[in-house]
């Protein structure tokens, strides 16, 4: 039967029904029927009703086919609604590219193909595991990739470019290199030109040089670090010859083995705090440190570097502060060390098959080329992050909310990947999805689902992260109607099981169709992601769940017997079942509880639940139990086996 309820309030306690202080919230409770509490499933636990502010009278229109008891609890929360108003009024705002954090500057490192840049990178960085890809073969490198370093105490980001060429038809992507190589060089602060020490001086090197020397030696400096060089005796001799190029005394460097990159950044910060190029006061934290050690352990009675005669005559009497002050000076180098708080960051791994569209998404995303696209597949090489910031709202003390976009190469069956760079390439890109919060599964809307959507799809599953399908090229698709819509949803719900529960976008990143709400679509799994819910609320589901599906028996009569569950942690939402036996909960009875909890419980849309099966004695359960009772029945019962013991 269909129950109609009209609630008409004019006045509660002097105050206006539908006030700007005043909310009425309808909670529709769980529903039992009055003969008997095993024959319905929760529906939607806790859900709230807002009343419109435009209207006299509450209308609730509850229909569940059958004659229940309902409970509904009409209560009036005074102060709160302007409080949900200010929040609904609070406007977001747009999304932008992150600014550069001024205290960390940026190194680009360049030279022509295959001389060992990635090489450096990595080993500055500290990243030889995990970092570049490097392979003796050129054109490893085509997008311009950002590690994070640091060095005496100072935090930086190095820029991977591509190998720089000139002439356009001597590497593939010439110019897209060339483009991303630039970008880098004038973000930075610094540039470092890495040459081949075994080779020797090349056409490409000068060429690489004279551009430097005339554009832009006069805002950053530009140091030369020549690779290769892992004997100490050897090393400077093949470096001798790069000091025709004009820029200075070349470094003799090692990516291998890491010899003189030490040098090499030392001379790097002296530069910049010379130049001026980066903040004031970068590169020095070390020097100020060691001079303001030198100062505590000086002896009083001889003149510090750079002290006056009068302030030496007043320490040397110990009149003034000046003992104070050194002091003070030694704590504030030494608190220059200490690391600042980063803001968290939401990661957004892009994953899918080759040439499905993952940069030309991120490009749209970013809103500038960001990365090479083409209609080549395996374009993508490495893992490229761009980093995207929404501001907080004005007037609030919420910090901004960072979104790390990481595009990956496409992942082809593994059938097909040999090794060499392929194989590292598709490693990098399944450990974006570990690094992840949330991953954009890209399909293509005009091929619909392969074999290899269906593997990725269950690996994101199984790595506990949030995910959100993004069909790409929906503007290709032909002959759309009304209907259109509607049926491709159901086609890939049906298609990727894996993922049934994940959110589907149909954008087209061509034309920027739609591509802005994947961040709605990001916040609302990342909310997902981190749900919690109380132990109470999950027991009075499991127990309607079980109750409208027992667990599953064997032949010889034994039934398996569920008892309670709780969660344990989020990211993902993970819940533990005690059972009697877990081995009889089989994987249909898994599905089936995930089902009904998603569908009783609101907020699980995007994100796997991860389910624990733990085995415990009714007995032992008894015994643990604290006056909990029964689960679902509201905490009510006795302790066992002593009820009345003190």
């Amino acid at each position: 039967m269909r129950l109609c309820l009209y609630v008409a309030i004019a006045q509660v306690a002097n105050i206006s029904a539908f006030s700007p202080s005043t909310s009425f919230v309808v909670k529709k409770l769980p529903l039992t029927s009055s003969r008997s509490r095993t024959s319905f499933p929760v529906r939607k636990l806790l859900s709230e009703l807002s009343a419109p502010s435009s209207s006299s009278s509450l209308f609730v229109s509850l229909d569940d086919g059958l004659d229940m008891d309902m409970n509904i609890d009409l209560h009036i929360d005074v102060g709160t609604t302007s409080k949900n108003n200010d929040d609904s009024n609070r406007t977001l705002k747009p999304i932008r590219k992150l600014r550069k954090n001024k205290k960390n500057p940026l190194i680009a490192i360049v030279g022509r193909p295959n001389v060992g840049k990635s090489a450096l990178v990595n080993r500055i960085a500290g990243t030889q595991s995990g970092g570049a890809i490097v392979a003796d073969e050129s054109g490893i490198t085509r997008d311009r990739t950002y590690r994070n370093a640091e060095f005496l105490g100072e935090t930086f980001q190095l820029v991977d470019t591509g190998g720089l060429v000139f002439d356009d038809n001597d590497a593939l992507f010439a110019k897209e290199i060339r483009e991303q190589a630039m970008i880098a060089i004038d973000e930075a602060s610094a540039v470092v030109l890495v040459v081949d020490g075994q080779i020797g001086l090349t056409s490409m090197d000068q060429e690489l040089a004279d551009f430097l020397r005339k554009e832009i030696t006069r805002d950053v400096p530009v140091h030369v670090a020549v690779n290769k060089c892992e004997s100490d005796k050897t090393g400077a001799v093949a470096a001798s010859e790069f000091w025709s190029l004009g820029l200075g005394e070349p470094f003799p460097v090692s990516a291998l083995h890491g010899v003189g990159t030490a040098e090499l950044l030392e001379t790097m910060f002296e530069s910049i705090d010379k130049k001026g190029s980066a903040v004031v006061g970068f590169g020095t934290k070390a020097k100020k440190l060691e001079a303001s050690k030198k100062r505590l352990k000086m002896n009083p009675k001889k003149a510090m570097p750079g002290e006056s005669e009068e302030d030496f005559l007043l320490r040397k009497h110990g009149i003034g502060s000046a003992e104070e002050t050194v002091i003070r000076q030694y704590e504030e180098a030494m608190a220059a060390f200490d690391e600042e708080e980063q803001p968290e960051e939401i990661g957004i791994a892009i994953i899918g098959r080759p040439n499905v569209g993952k940069s030309s998404l991120l490009n749209s995303l970013f809103g500038s080329t960001r990365a090479i696209v083409s209609d080549m597949a395996g374009t993508t090489r490495d893992s490229i992050d761009a980093v995207m910031e929404r501001p907080a709202p004005e007037g609030s003390d919420e910090p901004s909310t960072i979104y790390r976009f990481i595009d990956t190469a496409g992942i082809r069956r593994k059938s097909k990947i040999d090794f060499g760079p392929e194989f590292f390439m598709v490693n990098r890109a399944l450990r974006a999805i570990r690094r992840s919060d949330v991953a954009l599964l890209v399909l293509d809307a005009t091929a619909g689902v392969a074999e290899q959507d269906r593997v990725l799809a269950q690996k994101i599953s199984d790595d506990g992260r949030a995910c959100v399908l993004v069909c790409n090229k929906w503007d290709a698709v032909a002959n759309k109607d009304s209907n259109t819509f509607d049926k491709s949803v159901k086609f890939f719900r049906e298609e990727l099981p894996q993922v049934r529960w994940a959110p589907i976008i149909f954008v087209s990143a061509a034309t920027g169709q739609r591509v802005g709400k994947i961040y709605g679509a990001v916040d609302d799994a990342i909310d997902a992601h981190r749900k919690r819910v109380s132990t109470a609320v999950l027991n009075e589901v499991l127990r309607d769940a079980t109750l409208w599906q027992p667990p599953p028996s064997k032949r010889n009569g034994s039934q398996a017997k569920i008892y309670y569950c709780n969660q344990v942690s989020t990211r993902p939402p993970t819940i533990v079942v005690f059972c009697n036996d877990p081995s009889m909960i089989n994987d249909g009875y898994r599905r089936y509880l995930d089902r009904k909890f998603r569908e009783s419980l609101e907020g699980f849309e995007a994100t796997p639940i991860r389910w624990i099966f733990r085995g415990r004695s009714a007995r032992n359960i008894m015994r643990s139990r604290s006056m909990n009772g029964n689960p679902g029945d509201g905490g009510t019962g006795t302790s066992f086996p002593y009820p009345y013991a003190d």
